[in-house]
């Protein structure tokens, strides 16, 4: 495999590197997502019973794969943290421990790397971008894993700690088949929403961190 993204959450694939995806796919290379819960944490927006939540979004999740035309999914079935700010809303069963309170989920990780052999590692940087304590457990988790098997990436906002080195502009096709994908996240249509509002380029334009890299490159970093 040359390219695994590594997030916490259904949905986080799609946000940060659904265009990436296509375009490392274009490119002949071998994709892979791999999601650490099932986000059951999330808002129902009435569409299912909290205790179904799961399994729809690991439904949203399959669908959203198929248009984003990875080569391997797998989502592993780790607890989703409910943030401290959540926002009101019917949400699905969580309790009050999260992805933080597993470290075995490092090991799970390591466990894929060895087998799948990625050159490339995606995940949100240290600080989670927004701060969700999945977001950062994730990032310490494969950052960890990932020593000596595969090279690791970050998902950067442009206004974050850590520098854009790599800039990948969507073409039309691409960004036509990454809100399709992100379409297939019903329940989570207003995080959507809320997205488009506050970083609507995000959404054609999608930037990384690749350390040890010098200046901005527009383009890709495989």
């Amino acid at each position: 495999m040359d390219l695994l993204v590594v997030v916490p959450h259904p949905d986080d694939e799609t946000f940060g590197a659904g265009g990436t995806l296509l375009l490392a796919k274009e490119a002949g290379l071998r994709t892979g997502v791999l999601t650490l819960t099932w986000g059951e944490a999330g808002r129902t927006l009435g569409l299912c019973p909290p205790e179904a939540l799961p399994q729809v979004r690991l439904q949203e999740l399959q669908r959203a794969a198929e248009i984003l035309e990875v080569d391997y999914l797998e989502a592993l079935s780790f607890p989703n943290a409910l943030p401290q700010k959540a926002e009101a809303g019917p949400r699905g069963r969580a309790t009050e421990r999260g992805l933080a309170d597993h470290p075995e989920a490092k090991e799970a990780i390591r466990e894929r790397l060895c087998r799948l052999k990625p050159r490339f590692v995606l995940t949100f940087p240290p600080d989670g971008i927004n701060g969700h304590p999945d977001h950062v457990a994730a990032s310490r988790y494969a950052r960890e894993a990932a020593q000596g098997l595969a090279r690791l990436v970050y998902f950067a906002h442009p206004e974050g700690p850590l520098p854009v080195t790599h800039r990948l502009r969507l073409p039309e096709w691409a960004l036509a088949r990454k809100l399709k994908a992100l379409a297939q996240h019903r329940t989570q249509a207003l995080s959507v929403l809320a997205f488009m509002e506050r970083h609507p380029e995000r959404l054609w334009t999608e930037t990384f961190h690749l350390p040890l890299a010098e200046g901005t490159r527009e383009g890709p970093w495989w």
